[in-house]
């Protein structure tokens, strides 16, 4: 028999929730008490028993605090059963898998329940698991793109967090995973809807009613924190309104407007070259070329910057391709610095052949990279366009600079743009009116929107040539755009892109810039043509 000390502690560790434990043992730094306690609506949600659960909910609702109580008490509710945590990247499930980590090495319950041979507890190959006296055991995959890399698993307990960006395989192979008949299982499904209309969509809004799962919506304003305070500088972060779909989503966790991704998936990958050919693989291995510079290898290598692009293959000068189009996305420190180059072939293809990647390198050495993409390239090299603000107008001013090109092979073919401003574009389809310039008949469009609707053209009519580079594959597919409300136009609209790493899908925008702008800029750049002198005399 137990005493009423040992009744209560057996309820407490009884509880799968993890709310009785987190709140029994864990210590809160923030509370002045030091002692953990859950908001009063997080005891509804993480206490509701469904074997199939999703949230569609706002951001910092305690999604992942609810992941980390429920894996603590997992080993004392359920021996000798499994728990998978799941994210779609190692990002997503690094810090929660740290978390659960933390908690079983610091607080003494949680270290009872480790085995005391070292090593034999918690390890990280492939990847976190945890392994417990009773035979329960923790582990946490990642999907991989083709959703296979949670396959074989078969957990009582399913925690899946950020499934907004789920790849869609991956859905699949969970759906087989579990084992949902067995007491005592459950999936749940955490994110924040992004607006796609995808599985996590169709889960959350009972577009099937044949779905098992339940649906919980709460919102930023559940939290006891939130404040009036919080709200307006919400509303001013998210673009100074409440209808903007971002403070919806991360807010009120609605899905709110239809996210596109740039282009369409069949479509870029109709362009891409994988190994279906001969050709496809001679292009990967011996004509597309890959240079990654960092200024670690720089260092250590001890050589002249220029030295990294000796490699280039010799058959980029080949007769084939009659000219040239560049493009680089600038970046100095977090960001990399990426730059696209692309060789048209006799049949009007254009063949990506050269991406050169750096991280950490000084304006001048990536000028001087610029300077030899020139002289390897030559006159066929039409443009090398960049953007030439922010960071980019260091770089732009030392590639200008006379010290660093005296014979200046880069007058006329170095082309700046600025992502935020308007260009011209084309011409009104009308007649001059009488004293009217040409450049009063343009009509301009943001840089961006214009630069991938060429960019998405060529994907669509399959007059581009991509390797199989999975980093820029992976660029070029990730971005998504929706429409917004424009607020300095009364019932216009305008597109919104995901934030992202997204520096070779940028690079190929100002690419496309200077090669789809090229006739525009001649005609707007060229001086007026003046009559003949005697003319002024005989008027």
């Amino acid at each position: 028999m137990l005493d009423d000390d040992e009744a209560y502690l057996a309820a407490i560790l009884d509880d799968p929730s993890g709310i009785e434990l987190a709140e029994f043992c864990w210590i809160d730094e923030e509370n002045p008490t030091g002692c953990f306690r859950v908001w009063e609506f997080q005891w509804s949600w993480y206490h509701t028993e469904d074997t199939f659960q999703i949230d569609q909910a706002g951001r910092s609702l305690g999604k992942s605090v609810g992941i980390t109580m429920r894996a603590f008490a997992f080993p004392f509710v359920f021996p000798g059963q499994e728990m998978l945590i799941t994210a779609p990247e190692l990002n997503h499930l690094r810090p929660i898998t740290d978390k659960v980590e933390a908690l079983f090495l610091n607080v003494r319950l949680g270290r009872e329940m480790l085995p005391r041979t070292k090593g034999a507890g918690i390890n990280h190959q492939p990847q976190f698991q945890a392994r417990f006296v009773n035979g329960a055991r923790i582990f946490s995959r990642l999907p991989n793109r083709d959703g296979k890399g949670v396959k074989g698993m078969h957990p009582l307990v399913l925690e899946a967090d950020e499934m907004q960006d789920y790849p869609e395989a991956g859905w699949t192979e969970l759906i087989e995973t579990m084992k949902a008949g067995s007491e005592g299982a459950q999936w749940r499904c955490h994110g924040v809807s992004r607006g796609v209309r995808d599985t996590y969509y169709r889960m959350t809004t009972g577009e099937n009613p044949d779905l098992p799962f339940k649906v919980h919506r709460f919102m930023a304003p559940h939290r006891p924190t939130w404040s009036a305070q919080e709200r307006r500088s919400k509303i001013a972060i998210y673009g100074g309104t409440e209808d903007n779909v971002d403070y919806r989503r991360n807010i009120f966790g609605e899905h709110g407007d239809t996210h596109n991704p740039v282009f369409v998936l069949a479509r870029l990958m109709a362009c891409v070259r994988i190994n279906e050919s001969a050709w496809a693989t001679e292009y990967n291995a011996n004509v597309y070329h890959c240079v990654k510079i960092n200024d670690e290898r720089h260092r250590k290598l001890q050589m002249p910057i220029e030295g990294f692009l000796d490699a280039i293959p010799g058959t980029h000068l080949a007769d084939e391709y009659t000219h040239y189009w560049a493009g680089m996305d600038v970046g100095y420190t977090n960001d990399p610095s990426e730059i696209l180059l692309f060789g048209v072939t006799k049949k009007g293809i254009l063949r990506l052949l050269l991406r050169v990647q750096m991280q950490r390198i000084s304006s001048l050495d990536q000028a001087s990279i610029v300077l030899e993409i020139f002289r390897v390239y030559g006159a066929r090299l039409k443009a090398f366009s960049m953007d030439k603000t922010g960071n980019g107008l260091p770089l732009w001013q030392a590639i200008k600079d006379v010290r660093m090109d005296p014979r200046g092979i880069t007058k006329d073919r170095l082309k700046g743009y600025g992502f935020s401003e308007k260009r011209a574009v084309e011409f009104e389809d009308r007649p001059l009116e009488r004293g009217e310039k040409p450049e009063d008949a343009v009509i301009e469009k943001n840089v961006v929107d214009y630069s991938t609707d060429e960019l998405r053209k060529l994907v669509d009519q399959a007059l581009i040539e991509l390797p199989y580079d999975l980093e820029v594959l992976t660029e070029w597919q990730g971005q998504q755009v929706h429409l917004v409300k424009d607020m300095g136009s009364a019932g216009a609209v305008k597109r919104k892109y995901s934030d992202g790493g997204f520096h070779t899908l940028d690079a190929g925008r100002v690419m496309v810039l200077g090669k789809s702008l090229e006739a525009m800029e001649a005609i707007l750049e060229r001086p007026a043509r003046r009559g003949p002198v005697l003319d002024a005399f005989f008027a």
